[in-house]
């Protein structure tokens, strides 16, 4: 019955469906559009039945076809999926009478990627319009996501182009050399300090919340990013350049960057033990020690989710990690006693189907604060190309796993799978830890001291470290340790081993 409730509201709310018009090489065709408290929304499947592909429905969702590629998405969810990519919306498609409406970044992510095409919409004249990509005009999607008290705006383009950045009053300007074609003319973001983003020709506006920040910029390749930083700090003069921006290198293959996730937060407080210790204090206290041992030890970038009591939702926790292209993202939670006099810790990787009833309810758990349905893991786990983060993601959770296991010195209570909502839409290995039973009034007062806390800092810091360097050698990164050197006397050949420290 809960399932139902959402999609009631949805019809109750959603107004009449009218027609718009579809333009294309081969003539006019009229489609649906559906506005939606203020949005837009088109019929998927009238807009690829004049395209020359189509939609079709089946127990998971929708899959879009056009030619040989295929997306899939629901309503449940704001992500589609194409090929090893996802495609972001701001809100998720509707269905009303049957048919399924989505907004017009769902076919400008799904058309570029399927026909080398580019879709606009012409509000006034009701008018969409699909020709080929204009590759005099280069495209650019803009993200915001705050991390550590960084605004961090992310410009990403189709190609490379010249630029300049100016400082103006309340605002910074991107201005290129080149015709500008955005996913949308302007985006809002509800950040300390970016208000919004608008595209104007050539001009890319930041339209920011405040005037006393400061910003540092850089720009990555392949593919090609502005990165600005914007932080609380002097402003420069108004009509001052920005210094000029440093590229980074493309980072070679490997560990480099380490996404941490402290479970829950804010209203979101997670499981609480009998002592009235709560899950996210808990979390985000051990959290912060394995960032700096992560950091001193691995010497990698190493990101928080959250790094105070405030609420992330379970969806924007994967999307940090992408944003960052991490290349390891670890949630870390403590577990609530479904049997009683539980003990030890858990570690899950993703999969639609749990891997018994009591993974299912954890999952269950984890995601009631956002009544997470698990449909939303059936867009991701379509793509066959996510398989290979699942694999991974399953020799990283053992590595985990196995020191956990050594920390509380009992016997294995193993990897399991989960529909954990928050490791869906990673783009990397992936997985979630449960360190202990915070309900267990033993493993609570554990929890609370320094002594466990370091001792747990240590186990993730060695999984970490172990799952790097064996990731690293299968990829030829770093050399197998050499064997060992033999001696040859006669028809005899001897070994030279060297005795391990532990204990030999």
């Amino acid at each position: 019955m809960k399932r139902i409730i959402p999609l009631l509201a949805i019809l109750l709310l959603a107004q009449t469906p009218t027609t718009a018009v579809l333009r294309t090489a081969q003539g006019d065709k009229p489609v649906g559009l559906l506005l939606q408290n203020g949005i837009m929304y088109f019929a998927a499947d009238d807009v690829l039945a004049a395209l020359g592909g189509s939609v079709r429905q089946d127990a998971n969702g929708f899959k879009a076809t056009l030619g040989s590629t295929t997306a899939a998405f629901g309503t449940d969810s704001r992500f589609a999926v194409v090929r090893e990519d996802l495609i972001e919306m701001p809100v998720p498609p509707l269905v009303v009478a049957g048919k399924p409406f989505v907004v017009l970044q769902f076919f400008q992510g799904f058309l570029s990627r399927a026909g080398d095409l580019e879709i606009v919409w012409d509000p006034t004249a009701r008018l969409l319009q699909s020709r080929p990509v204009q590759r005099g005009i280069v495209g650019v999607q803009t993200s915001v996501a705050n991390i550590q008290g960084i605004s961090k705006v992310v410009l990403t383009l189709t190609a490379p182009a010249e630029y300049t950045i100016i400082k103006e009053p309340g605002a910074y300007t991107v201005r290129f050399k080149a015709q500008l074609k955005p996913s949308a003319p302007e985006q809002a973001f509800d950040d300390p300090y970016v208000k919004s983003v608008a595209v104007a020709g050539s001009d890319l506006h930041i339209v920011l919340t405040t005037p006393d920040v400061a910003a540092d910029t850089y720009r990555l390749d392949n593919p090609f990013r502005i990165v600005i930083d914007v932080r609380k700090g002097a402003a420069p003069a108004p009509g001052t350049p920005l210094p000029p921006l440093v590229t980074k290198p493309a980072e070679q293959p490997g560990i480099h960057t380490i996404v941490i996730d402290p479970g829950h937060g804010g209203k979101e407080v997670g499981a609480i033990g009998p002592g009235g210790l709560m899950e996210k204090d808990a979390t985000l206290a051990l959290c912060q020690k394995l960032h700096d041992a992560l950091e001193a030890k691995l010497h990698a970038r190493v990101v928080l989710t959250r790094t105070d009591d405030s609420v992330v939702s379970l969806d924007q926790r994967t999307a940090i990690a992408n944003q960052y292209h991490a290349d390891l993202f670890l949630s870390v939670h403590m577990n609530a006693a479904v049997v009683k006099g539980a003990k030890g810790s858990e570690t899950y990787f993703l999969s639609l189907e749990a891997s018994d009833e009591l993974a299912k309810k954890a999952a269950e758990t984890e995601n009631a604060a956002e009544r997470a349905p698990a449909n939303d893991l059936k867009l991701i786990l379509w793509d066959l190309a996510q398989q290979q983060y699942l694999q991974e993601s399953s020799r990283f959770a053992q590595d985990i796993q196995a020191e956990m296991n050594r920390v509380h010195g009992i016997a294995n209570r193993g990897v399991k799978q989960a529909p954990f909502k928050v490791l869906v839409g990673a783009t990397m290995p992936a997985a979630l830890v449960e360190v202990a039973f915070i309900t267990n009034p033993s493993e609570e007062a554990k929890i609370k001291s320094e002594e466990f806390q370091k001792t747990v800092v240590d186990a993730l810091t060695t999984a970490v470290e172990r799952y790097k360097t064996d990731y690293e050698t299968r990829i030829g990164i770093v050399q197998p340790p050499a064997p060992a050197p033999t001696t040859t006397t006669g028809t005899t050949t001897t070994t030279t081993t060297t005795a391990k420290k532990a204990g030999t």
